[in-house]
């Protein structure tokens, strides 16, 4: 089935049903989760399936997704402006995000 993500991304979604994801019905999650925690293969995979749009509307919006993350997407996609603030985790030294 075309719509089923390739089985070397499975390690990527430890903790969704995988054989429920659809490349098209979950793009969102798809490509913020790939974003974060993806590797060369699953970038490549990105860049072949969806739409610079699509990933820079994700990168718009998702707080899921490292502020190195962020930086690294936001050069490679070469998009201009504010994105949205990520997600900031508490630590003992201070905020980390």
């Amino acid at each position: 089935m075309k719509n089923e993500l390739p089985l070397f991304l499975r390690p990527f979604f430890w903790d969704v049903d995988f054989q429920m994801l659809s490349i098209d019905k979950s793009s969102y999650f798809i490509i913020s989760r790939l974003m974060e925690h993806g590797d060369e293969d699953a970038m490549i995979f990105l860049l072949k399936n969806y739409s610079k749009n699509e990933m820079a509307n994700v990168l718009n919006k998702s707080r899921s997704i490292s502020r190195r993350s962020r930086n690294f997407w936001r050069i490679l996609l070469d998009l201009k402006g504010e994105l949205c603030a990520p997600k900031q985790y508490p630590t003992p030294y201070g905020i980390y995000s």
